[in-house]
């Protein structure tokens, strides 16, 4: 198992927490809202790259002095400002649903600063004929079951619990509160995709068959949109891959890293 060290850095004056294991190439991995922590897929990718997962500002950790972050534009030069602080350059960037949305306009804006990019069931995309769901309003059953494709798995409950412990709540809430920020009505940007077509990046697409959050109608149009992407649907798994079919997810990234992605 690959040593995890969690730090707190400072990124201009604000404290941000990170986690970082493994060695090699440099993978910066941007979190979902749901589990931003040290994950299982970034234990299994880390024998190959140094992973860094940073954590977003407003999530615990990484709560201050973010409030006037208001638009995905700030995060996008926090992020730039963060890779400057690390030493970062040019390093393969994976994002997962909000974090893969902050990854493709990343991207879009500066190609050249990635090697890789790679999108886990990325928000971001409005697509008329089918809308993202309004996650926030659903009771915790019906939000397992719009992201998972097993949602009575150990690990849908374990993720998304009906009642959270008392030291998870406060994470949670700021969890929430920051994905309401930037996505209060629609999680996405509806110019995003007029400038897909400036991803010059390699581009790695990875979505759940079942995913009840954002469909696979919406991979289906990062891929028309990205010229040098690739999609690949990993069936009966839901908006979170990376967690409920690690394995998989990462056998996918590594062979994509690796030159292949078929």
């Amino acid at each position: 198992m690959t040593r995890c060290k969690e730090e707190t850095i400072t990124v201009r004056g604000r404290n941000v927490r990170l986690y970082r294991g493994g060695a090699g190439p440099r993978l910066l991995f941007l979190h979902d809202s749901f589990c931003p922590t040290w994950l299982p897929l970034h234990e299994q990718l880390a024998p190959h790259h140094e992973v860094l997962v940073p954590i977003h500002p407003g999530f615990a950790g990484s709560e201050d002095n973010f409030d006037d972050f208001e638009e995905i534009e700030d995060l996008i030069f926090h992020y730039r400002d963060l890779c400057e602080t690390l030493g970062l350059d040019r390093p393969a960037l994976a994002g997962a649903s909000f974090g893969g949305w902050l990854a493709a306009e990343w991207a879009l804006r500066y190609p050249d600063t990635l090697s890789s990019l790679m999108l886990i069931d990325p928000l971001g995309l409005r697509v008329a004929d089918a809308p993202a769901a309004d996650i926030l309003s659903l009771d915790p059953a019906a939000m397992r079951q719009a992201m998972f494709g097993d949602p009575n798995s150990s690990v849908a409950i374990e993720t998304i619990p009906d009642a959270p412990k008392a030291d998870a709540i406060v994470s949670t809430i700021l969890a929430r509160r920051t994905l309401a920020r930037f996505a209060w009505q629609f999680p996405d940007n509806p110019r995003l995709s007029r400038y897909l077509y400036r991803v010059s990046t390699p581009t790695l697409i990875i979505w759940g068959e079942r995913d009840g959050f954002v469909s696979v109608a919406h991979g289906k149009a990062y891929r028309e949109g990205i010229a040098k992407s690739d999609l690949v649907v990993i069936r009966d798994i839901g908006h979170l891959p990376h967690v409920e079919a690690s394995d998989a997810c990462a056998q996918v990234m590594l062979n994509f890293l690796c030159g292949d992605s078929r």
